[in-house]
């Protein structure tokens, strides 16, 4: 089957850093997650991050789209992320079960971490 999802990363800034989680296989992204039915897609990259880290972003301003398939189980997923950075006045990070780590980096930094698939591309528009 073919299934194809809308979702939102959240690109958030405190200060020169930027905040990437690591999900359980290994690989890092940002916050962010499905966009729900009617949802304002900026208004989801918000509640995700929110969700996923306890912080609260603001400033959000459109980045990017990134769009990638790929085989999920039995089914074929096309991933299609719109992207948002923002900012964060707090450091204090509240991770949700989805990751296992979290590390706030300058831009050369991440740059070395093995990025999910959607996320790969989106420093270079940063």
């Amino acid at each position: 089957m073919k299934v194809q999802e809308l979702n939102v990363y959240m690109v958030l800034f405190n200060k020169d850093r930027i905040l990437l989680l690591k999900r359980t296989n290994g690989v890092w992204e940002f916050p962010g997650g499905g966009v729900e039915w009617g949802e304002d897609p900026r208004d989801a990259a918000i509640r995700e991050t929110r969700e996923e880290t306890g912080l609260t972003a603001h400033d959000a301003g459109f980045v990017m789209i990134t769009s990638a398939t790929y085989p999920k189980g039995e089914d074929e997923k096309h991933s299609v992320y719109i992207v948002y950075k923002g900012q964060t006045d707090s450091l204090d990070v509240r991770m949700s079960p989805e990751h296992v780590e979290h590390r706030w980096l300058g831009l050369t930094e991440a740059r070395f971490m093995k990025m999910a698939l959607n996320a790969e591309g989106v420093l270079d528009y940063l």
